[in-house]
């Protein structure tokens, strides 16, 4: 008797909180009504005193006067009366008012509900979820309150939990029929029907979960069926109760297997059943329009696949089923379906992108099955996937990308296809041969037609796709042509990196010659269809593809510098094509060439590191660097016909990077005798460093005078930079013969100082004064102050040179006469750049003779009054006050011609 009246207070607290809502809710309804009687009421009395207003001023219908009020429509009256309430009134059995209109006769055409106040929120759907949420939860204590008492075995504690959550679903169909004809109906609140069943299924789920986990009273196969049948019930119930039920039911189908623990797993059971859970959510999906549950139920699929490939099993079989059904059920219910009716023109990839993404998911996961080692009929499993792809690309624009996840799906599996064991375990054929026949294992023969068949059924699909329609958008178009040039190029490296190990090989050289010339047939026969955007973008796109094949073909049979010399060519090639038939695409593949080439030589800048040849400038490298530096110049200007954007610029940068590079390594080949990768420098090889440097920065500067650009501009820059660099640490302290004891080579006037100090200088000043209109204040500094700091230190050193003989180390000793000739070439030097400042009117070259004349000063005032002697040291003072005097003059007198007679 105390266990019964238990449950019975158990049940009534639930059961009084419904009762209460609803009787709450009827009262709610019946002053909605009287409100609504009370509106109408008010709508009928304006229109007929508007009436009767119209009829005492006289105002006829049929014949309005022209000053007089106008006739007011009934739509006039519909627009100025007030809105009704949504909910049809119910008048009264007798009364002498007349009837109320209804609300269809007097709302106008876009009404605005009314925003529920929070009273109405609480009252109507928050008490619904709280109470749904309680009696799910008064379940569960409920059976727990019995557990700790010891009231109830676990049989009856199971029955107990199926009773209470049959009543539940009892309870919420019954009221869901209720609910039809009701006028709560109208009345925005939660759906207590589904909140009921909701509740119920979480109860059947938890009490079948408990008899299976808690008491062992099912195995694992009924509890696996029970609560799979539970799921799939309650999703479908979703379709009379809302979608909160769907979601429950969606996510207690996935979880439901791994609640569910065995020592022999079943995993065809485990395919077999989640193809039934995304079947019934793609199902109730497209029943009520939900595509959320669709999605959800795709991402669950997903999901379970990355468990499954995770999880170390002997049989891959299942899994590659799996996600071959998913991908299938996924492309029927988010593509086919929606798209069927759909024209080509309007829809495109950017409209669905979660249905591609959702289809490349199920291609990764299909090539991580493939990548298994117990994976079996490899190819064909991977053809079905790429070839499934393929085909809702090609029917539907809106997934076009799937057809470059089918060239994903088909370059993956052949890198990632364990060839080398095939190989080993697999027999060898005799197959025909260039030079008769040769045996070949057959793992190998399946292999390349692989790798030879699916590319091409890809691709020619994808241009016959392009070609046959042109109401493509042009975002679908793009896909495809990607698809159909990027998949054969991709299988043709995959297969070459597996089979011939990036090493020579002539085969895969003529098959990537097979590919280029593919493509330029492709290319041909898509001009001679109509010529639509697309397929224009169709043409280019072959055009650039046979370039990357005859690219791949080099790579293939070359090496070294010959590789990078025919790309060279083969952009410079392109570039003629590009202009002459008028295929604007083929420029972007000159400049992926061009990339290639750049990273090839970021990657090392030796594009061969053997013998070069002994002769200076005719050797490798006027072939290696030269000949690519006037081919992409050739290029740049051969595209800038078109006009000058960033491609432009792109190749032109390169043909400079070239031409830079041939100078470096011509420079070492000359200085070390024909080893340009000498560990060793000097002090000549940094000043033609530097030469070479501040003659490109010349360059680049006239250049960019004559026709300003970017590239110009960036170049002097860095030209300029690398010559200080150059100049600074190397010529001025690493490898300054003064430093060093370095030999000078020559003879005493004659020797390496003129072309590592002097020459530099003189190209420094000659930067200074061509950059003065065309460069920042600081650049034009920079460069004078280089030259003025090269020339004092070919100066120091000539004349040591010619008192000390080659050896000018500081360590020697420093005669009067050596100290005096350095003063006296300070000063004469400054004098006569002053004379060509004063002649030219050249403020920069005065400048700079201040710098002389200034270090003369400090030298005699110095060093000279420190160590010389007698005549020298009276030579050496008067020949600076006669300088410094006569400078004053000449100022004098400059300054009186400028400003003429005083007044």
């Amino acid at each position: 008797m105390e266990f019964v009246m238990l449950v019975l207070l158990a049940l009534a607290i639930p059961v009084c909180a419904v009762a209460g809502f609803f009787m709450a809710l009827k009262q709610r309804w019946h002053a909605r009504v009287l409100q609504a009687q009370i509106a109408g009421l008010a709508m009928r009395l304006a229109i007929l005193e508007e009436q009767s207003r119209g009829a005492a001023a006289g105002v006829s219908e049929a014949e309005p006067t022209q000053d007089g009020p106008q006739p007011v429509a009934p739509e006039q009256l519909r627009e100025e009366a007030p809105a009704a309430p949504a909910t049809e009134p119910v008048a009264p059995a007798a009364s002498s008012v007349p009837p109320v209109p209804s609300a269809a006769s007097v709302a106008p055409a876009h009404t605005v509900q009314p925003r529920p106040d929070v009273e109405e929120t609480i009252g109507t759907r928050w008490t619904v979820w709280v109470g749904g949420v309680a009696l799910a939860l008064g379940g569960l204590f409920l059976v727990r309150y019995s557990i700790e008492q010891g009231l109830l075995g676990p049989s009856a504690r199971i029955a107990a939990g199926a009773l209470f959550s049959f009543a539940l679903l009892a309870a919420g169909e019954w009221m869901r029929r209720r609910e039809v004809a009701s006028p709560v109906a109208a009345i925005p609140s939660a759906h207590v029907p589904g909140v009921l069943t909701a509740a119920g299924t979480s109860t059947a789920f938890a009490t079948i979960y408990a008899a299976y986990a808690l008491y062992d009273m099912i195995g694992p196969a009924a509890a696996f069926v029970l609560l799979g049948a539970v799921s799939l019930l309650t999703m479908i119930a979703s379709a009379l109760h809302g979608p909160a039920l769907a979601a429950l039911g969606l996510l207690a189908a996935f979880v439901s297997p791994s609640l569910v623990a065995t020592t022999k797993p079943n995993l065809w059971a485990l395919v077999i059943y989640l193809a039934f859970v995304a079947a019934a959510a793609y199902g109730v999906a497209r029943l009520k329009l939900w595509r959320w549950l669709a999605l959800a139920g795709a991402v669950g699929a997903i999901t379970w696949t990355l468990v499954l490939l995770a999880t170390p099993f002997s049989d891959v079989v299942p899994v590659m089923l799996h996600v071959l059904v998913q991908m299938a059920l996924a492309g029927v219910f988010l593509v086919v379906d929606p798209y069927r009716n759909v024209d080509d023109g309007d829809a495109g990839p950017e409209t669905e992108w979660l249905a591609n993404a959702v289809l490349l998911a199920f291609a990764v996961l299909g090539v991580v099955a493939v990548a298994s080692p117990d994976a079996v009929a490899r190819p064909a499993y991977a053809a079905i996937l790429a070839l499934l792809l393929l085909a809702l690309a090609v029917r539907y624009p809106a997934v076009a990308p799937s057809a470059l996840w089918a060239g994903v799906v088909t370059a993956s599996t052949l890198i990632v296809w364990p060839l080398a064991h095939e190989i080993a375990a697999a027999p060898y054929s005799v197959v025909p041969d260039a030079i008769g026949a040769a045996p070949r294992p057959e793992a190998l023969q399946l292999y390349l037609s692989f790798a030879a068949a699916l590319p091409a059924m890809i691709a020619a699909a994808s241009l016959w796709r392009i070609a046959r329609v042109d109401a493509l958008r042009f975002q679908a178009a793009a896909w495809l042509c990607a698809a159909a040039t990027l998949t054969p190029l991709a299988a043709l490296i995959a297969a070459y990196w597996r089979v011939a190990h990036l090493e020579r090989s002539v085969s895969f050289a003529v098959a990537a010659g097979l590919v280029a010339l593919a493509f330029v047939m492709a290319a041909g026969w898509l001009r001679r269809e109509e010529c639509g955007d697309t397929v224009r973008l169709a043409v280019g796109a072959t055009a650039a593809a046979a370039v990357g094949g005859l690219a791949a073909g080099l790579t293939f049979a070359l090496e070294q510098g010959m590789l990078t010399v025919a790309f060279a060519l083969t952009a410079l090639g392109t570039a003629w094509v590009a202009e002459r038939a008028a295929i604007p695409s083929l420029r972007y593949a000159v400049g992926a060439v061009a990339l290639v080439v750049v990273g090839r030589i970021v990657w090392d800048p030796a594009i061969v590191r053997g013998p070069a040849g002994d002769t200076p400038i005719v050797n490798w490298f006027l072939w290696g660097y030269g000949v690519p530096a006037l081919a992409f110049y050739a290029a740049s200007r051969i595209l800038e016909r078109a006009g000058r954007d960033r491609l432009v610029r792109l190749v032109e940068s390169v043909a400079i990077l070239f031409a830079a590079l041939l100078m470096f390594f011509e420079i070492r080949h000359w200085i070390h005798g024909g080893d340009a990768f000498a560990a060793q420098s000097g002090h000549l090889e940094m000043g033609l460093f530097a030469t070479t440097s501040l003659a490109f920065s010349i360059v680049m500067v006239r250049t960019d005078a004559a026709r300003p650009d970017i590239v110009y501009r960036i170049a002097s820059l860095i030209f300029g930079a690398l010559a200080l660099l150059v100049s600074a640490p190397g010529l001025a302290l690493v490898e300054n013969p003064l430093l060093t004891g370095e030999p000078v080579a020559g003879e005493a006037f004659v020797n390496s100082l003129l072309p590592a100090y002097l020459l530099p200088a003189v190209l420094a000043a000659a930067l200074a004064a061509a950059a003065r209109r065309t460069r920042p204040r600081w650049y034009v500094v920079s460069a004078a102050g280089l030259g003025l700091a090269l020339h004092l230190l070919y100066t120091i050193i000539a004349i040591r040179r010619a008192f000390q003989g080659p050896v000018v180390a500081l360590t020697l000793d420093t005669g009067q006469a050596e100290l005096w000739t350095y003063s006296v070439a300070l000063l004469l030097i400054g004098v006569a750049i002053l004379a060509v400042g004063l002649i030219w009117n050249l403020r920069l070259a005065r400048l700079i003779s201040a710098g002389y004349i200034t270090a003369a000063v400090v030298k005699v005032f110095v060093v000279d009054l420190a160590h010389l002697q007698g005549l020298t040291r009276a030579l050496s003072f008067i020949g600076l006050g006669l300088a410094l005097v006569g400078i004053g003059l000449t100022y004098q007198k400059l300054l009186a011609a400028r400003t003429g007679p005083s007044s």
